[in-house]
């Protein structure tokens, strides 16, 4: 009988043990996401409202009664001001999270805030630049789309991420060596008058796009496994979920960029053809 209660006490302990880990593991995926959302949500209100400030509350441009477009000069400084402020502080919030996980020191929660609200600052230029506000729908949609496809990947294959880091750094590599032939290219076909050359390296340059785009692509597969492997570990602070969040978060803005220039490369080639 004792042999038998002590093995019914080893069996609940071990139950306990497994359904306290499933629960921190849980845990640690929500405020990943939580936090995710919340960086996204923001960048998303911050961009919307800056684009309505100087877009109908201080415009940068108006329209005058002979249908002529006329620039006002004080707000578009303004804007361009607040643009060069805002890359350089995003810089220097991008070191503060970086020196801060390095170092273990502190919550890294306001700086993550205040770096989604200025990326939404940066990313109102795109309302005033493209004014489509169907081609930002479209490339938000195709982002959202391939972000939890490749999220997904990366989840369920997780104990691959060495493989994932390996094709990454192919990738990655791949990238440098176009671009930099392309450097060389571009130069020779311009100052040679040669625009068979200069051609293919629009060619080239349109190749790296689409590497750049597969590698950002692979690394939102490799951060996601990084995550489960992290969380199948057991660690899981609120720094770390933070940090988890903010790489996902680089990662889908990325996308969204990359997807939305390739928008624009096949809408503008559409309108010439």
């Amino acid at each position: 009988m004792e042999n038998y209660a002590q093995q019914q006490e080893q069996r609940s302990e071990v139950v306990s043990e497994i359904f306290e880990n499933k629960t921190s593991k849980s845990k640690f995926y929500t405020q990943i996401f939580l936090y995710f959302g919340l960086g996204i949500l923001l960048t998303g209100v911050v961009s919307l409202l800056t684009s309505w400030i100087f877009g109908s509350i201080w415009p940068m441009s108006t329209i005058g009664d002979d249908g002529v477009i006329y620039i006002e000069e004080t707000s578009m400084m303004a804007y361009s001001i607040l643009l060069v402020v805002s890359a350089i502080a995003l810089l220097i919030v991008s070191f503060v999270i970086t020196f801060k996980s390095l170092k273990g020191s502190g919550s890294i929660l306001v700086p993550y805030i205040l770096y989604s609200v200025i990326m939404g600052i940066m990313l109102s230029s795109l309302s005033f630049f493209i004014g489509d506000a169907y081609i930002i729908g479209c490339a938000l949609l195709i982002t959202a789309v391939l972000f939890v496809g490749m999220a997904g990947i990366g989840y369920l294959t997780h104990n691959k991420l060495a493989t994932w880091t390996k094709v990454l750094l192919g990738f990655s590599i791949a990238v440098i060596l176009l671009s930099l032939l392309n450097l060389v290219i571009i130069p020779f076909g311009l100052l040679g008058g040669n625009w068979a050359l200069f051609e293919a390296s629009i060619w080239l340059y349109l190749l790296v796009e689409v590497v750049m785009l597969v590698f950002i692509l692979i690394m939102v597969a490799v951060d996601m496994a990084r995550i489960r492997t992290i969380a199948e570990h057991g660690a899981g602070s609120k720094n770390l979920a933070l940090y988890c969040a903010l790489n996902l978060y680089s990662d889908f803005i990325n996308l969204f960029i990359y997807i939305l220039r390739f928008l624009l490369v096949i809408v503008a080639s559409s309108r010439n053809n």
